[in-house]
């Protein structure tokens, strides 16, 4: 059991310390596009999951990615009795399987440019 509490705080750590770095670039990826005809995005990350009209001319264009991630099971064994007549007894925690989605979200105006963007999950 203390082998998945070190596992698991190892990789919230790991999870931490990159998500900054992946953040920034995450941002310098959805800014890039600002300015461009949407035409561009599409043609790059191909059509939106949704698309909503903004009520101002514009549209809302929105990518959804869905991620999983199982983290291997764990069997520990522990032995009782004295070496002549030994008992075992093995434990097994089933891998935990975590499921996240990532949205990209673009504002365009009614000339069809990209004035915004938003994002969630990386």
């Amino acid at each position: 059991m203390k082998k998945i509490a070190i596992l698991l705080i190892l990789v919230i750590a790991v999870t931490s310390i990159t998500s900054c770095m992946t953040a920034e670039k995450m941002n310098e990826i959805m800014s890039s596009w600002k300015g461009h005809h949407f035409s561009d995005l599409i043609a790059a990350w191909g059509p939106p999951q949704q698309t909503l009209d903004d009520g101002q001319g514009g549209r809302i264009m929105t990518w959804t990615e869905t991620h999983s991630y199982t983290a291997p099971g764990q069997a520990t064994t522990q032995s009782y009795g004295v070496l002549s007549n030994p008992s075992y007894h093995t434990t097994y925690t089933p891998g935990q399987t975590h499921t996240w989605t990532n949205t990209r979200t673009f504002w365009v105006d009614s000339n069809g440019i990209i004035t915004r963007w938003a994002w969630r999950g990386l």
